[in-house]
């Protein structure tokens, strides 16, 4: 799988950042330094001239693990985590914005109902904008979503049927299909499932090949869902690792195949987005915590 080098954001990389598309161009929210220090800027990728612009700063707090998503021309960007500490409710960040733009103005929006609010996974279905499996002192599988219109939040309690629980997965819409899967609580979890948000149905698929993994970046091209790297928690005897493999799912054939290593190597809490036929990754953190500043392309 060709993989080619792009322009690096000016301000150097950052882990555990936000990335969406907006109208052919590449969006990275917030993430934190080598230091700790977490950031609440949006930065645009223009991959006509391979460049980087600063889009201003979001009036909420700093944060890492946000929730951030394109609808009807605007961002919807919020939740996540401010840093320095966990069992602290008021890390958890439960802020919901739009930023349109056409104006460069950010609108504070309904607030999340809930505290489980880091790494959210993200999907629009009709005029919903879901924010599921987000994650905050424990772990939860309720679905929460948020209707654009009447700019309100909606919880809809556990269903045993779901995927387990767990801590930053993955999930991703594809030909039409909604999926999710991996994560992490108390074991690293490999499961994969198509799923019917609006009628809460989830269908077993073929699970993530090996070991279990989370801190994975994801993304959808117009044919695949791609995972790029991640971490299987464990210790020295029981093998945990920082993968340094590009994992790209067919969903025509239930099928997962790997497309080789990233130029990086092994990384975690990294950023994907896919523009075209063309697949962006990068930046996060090295198995020590250096962060990564580099953006990849993966021309399909």
């Amino acid at each position: 799988m060709p993989v080619r080098e792009c322009a690096m954001m000016p301000v150097g990389g950052r882990a555990s950042a936000s990335a969406c598309v907006l109208n052919g161009k590449g969006y990275v929210f917030g993430g934190r330094d080598a230091d700790g220090i977490c950031y609440k800027d949006l930065w645009q990728y223009d991959p006509a001239t391979d460049s980087w612009t600063s889009k201003g700063t979001m009036p909420g707090r700093a944060r890492v693990n946000a929730c951030m998503i394109a609808y009807q021309g605007c961002l919807y960007v919020g939740l996540g985590f401010a840093g320095g500490g966990a069992y602290n409710d008021d890390k958890y960040l439960r802020d919901w914005w739009r930023w349109n733009p056409a104006t460069d103005k950010w609108d504070t929006l309904a607030r999340y109902p809930d505290i489980a609010t880091i790494a959210a996974v993200p999907y629009i279905v009709g005029d919903r904008i879901y924010a599921i499996y987000g994650a905050s002192d424990c772990f939860t599988r309720a679905l929460t979503w948020y209707d654009v219109a009447g700019d309100s939040w909606y919880r809809e309690e556990d269903n045993h049927f779901r995927a387990l629980s767990g801590f930053k997965g993955a999930g991703a819409k594809v030909l039409d299909r909604y999926y999710y899967g991996l994560g992490y609580n108390s074991v690293n979890q490999n499961q994969w499932y198509r799923v019917d948000l609006l009628n809460d149905k989830w269908t077993k698929c073929t699970s993530l090949p090996g070991k279990g993994r989370t801190f994975s970046a994801y993304c959808a091209s117009n044919r695949y869902i791609y995972v790029f790297g991640g971490r299987y928690f464990g210790g020295d005897m029981t093998g945990g690792e920082v993968f340094a493999d590009i994992m790209r799912y067919d969903p025509e054939a239930d099928s997962w195949a790997r497309g080789g290593a990233m130029p990086c190597g092994s990384a975690e809490n990294q950023i994907a987005f896919s523009i075209g036929d063309k697949v962006y990754f990068g930046m996060g953190e090295d198995k020590n915590g250096n962060i990564i500043q580099h953006l990849y392309c993966i021309d399909e």
